[in-house]
C-alpha cells in the first residue's frame, strides 16, 4: 500500500474526530495548545488502537473471507463513508457531542470511542490489501492527533461552518477507497 493512500486513509478517518472537534472547540474549554494536545492525543490513540483490532481480528479469520474480501471492503467503507456523510447532514453526531462535552473525562472518552468505532471497520477492511499495519497505525494515530488538536483549537472560530464538511469529505474519501480497492481485486478476476 502506498503512502499516499494510507495518508488519505488516515485524512479519511480523522475527519470525523475534526468535526467533534471543531464543535467542542466551539465551547472554548480547550484554548490552550497542551489542553487541546491531551484531548487530540485521546483521539489520536483511539483510532489507532482501533485500527489495529480491526485489523487484528479480520487476520486472525482471514482463511476465512479470502473469496470475499474486496466485498467486504468495499460494503464496510461504504457504510462507514455513508454513516459519516449521514451524520454530518443530520446533525446527529454534533448533538452527541456537545451533550458529552457536559459530561467531563466520561464525556470525553465517550466521544473519542465513538468516533473511533469506523477506524476498527477500516482495519478489517486494511487485512485485505498488503500493508505494513504499524505503519499505517502510527500514520492513523498522527494524522488523527494532528487533526483533533486542530479541530479543538480552531473550533471556536470555524467549527460551526466546517465541522459538517469535514465529516461528508471524510466520509466520501472512505467510499472511494472502498470502490479502489473492490476495483483492484476483481479487474483482473
Amino acid at each position: 500500500m502506498s503512502f499516499y493512500a494510507v495518508v488519505t486513509i488516515a485524512f479519511g478517518l480523522s475527519a470525523d474526530a475534526f468535526a467533534v472537534s471543531l464543535g467542542r472547540g466551539a465551547s472554548g474549554r480547550f484554548r490552550t495548545l497542551l489542553a487541546a494536545a491531551r484531548m487530540g492525543l485521546m483521539f489520536g490513540a483511539s483510532e489507532a488502537t482501533m485500527a489495529l483490532l480491526g485489523y487484528l481480528l479480520a487476520a486472525r479469520f482471514a482463511d476465512y473471507v479470502t473469496e470475499a474480501d474486496h466485498w467486504m471492503a468495499l460494503l464496510l467503507l461504504g457504510a462507514v463513508g455513508g454513516h459519516m456523510i449521514y451524520e454530518a447532514v443530520s446533525g446527529e453526531d454534533e448533538a452527541e457531542a456537545v451533550r458529552s462535552a457536559k459530561r467531563g473525562i466520561l464525556g470525553n472518552i465517550a466521544t473519542v470511542v465513538g468516533t473511533s468505532i469506523d477506524a476498527a471497520a477500516v482495519g478489517v477492511a486494511l487485512s485485505v490489501v498488503e500493508a505494513d499495519i504499524w505503519h499505517v497505525v502510527a500514520v492513523i494515530g498522527a494524522v488523527s492527533f494532528s487533526m483533533s488538536t486542530l479541530g479543538l483549537l480552531i473550533g471556536p472560530r470555524v467549527g460551526r461552518f466546517l465541522g459538517p464538511w469535514a465529516e461528508v469529505a471524510g466520509g466520501l474519501v472512505l467510499i472511494a477507497i472502498g470502490v479502489y480497492i473492490f476495483y483492484t481485486h476483481t479487474a483482473g478476476a
